[in-house]
C-alpha cells in the first residue's frame, strides 16, 4: 500500500464522538473509533480506484 496525503470527511456524529472521546479520555472508545471508522476510511482512500 502506497501512503499519500489524503482528506477524509467526518460526519457531525463522528466529530461529536471524537470530542466525547477526548473529553472523557476514553482509550477503549478511541481505539474502537480508529479501527471501526478512521482506518476503514483511510484504507478506502488509499485503494486505487
Amino acid at each position: 500500500m502506497n501512503l499519500k496525503t489524503i482528506r477524509i470527511e467526518l460526519a457531525p456524529q463522528q466529530i461529536q464522538k471524537i470530542l466525547s472521546i477526548a473529553l472523557d479520555d476514553d482509550k477503549e472508545g478511541a481505539l474502537e473509533f480508529i479501527k471501526g471508522t478512521l482506518a476503514k476510511q483511510i484504507e478506502k482512500e488509499l485503494t486505487p480506484h
